[in-house]
């Protein structure tokens, strides 16, 4: 664990060696609907939603696949 970030009273953010940043580029309209999915589904942040629906994703490709 690199460390540790206190947000606010009772939130922190733990920052972990094994996760890495990517970036990717995406047209305005595409991310106007992630953010309205982040409100609806109650994510707190972008990054959430899209390694939830690439973790998805992959999973159904697996089962598709069936190798899992």
């Amino acid at each position: 664990m690199n460390g540790v970030k206190k947000l606010d009273e009772i939130t922190y953010e733990l920052e972990f060696n094994s996760v890495k940043t990517i970036s990717f580029k995406l047209d305005e309209e595409f991310l106007r609907e992630i953010d309205e999915m982040v409100k609806v589904m109650g994510y707190s942040n972008r990054s959430d939603l899209i390694r939830d629906a690439i973790i998805a994703y992959i999973k159904e490709l697996e089962r598709k696949d069936g190798s899992e």
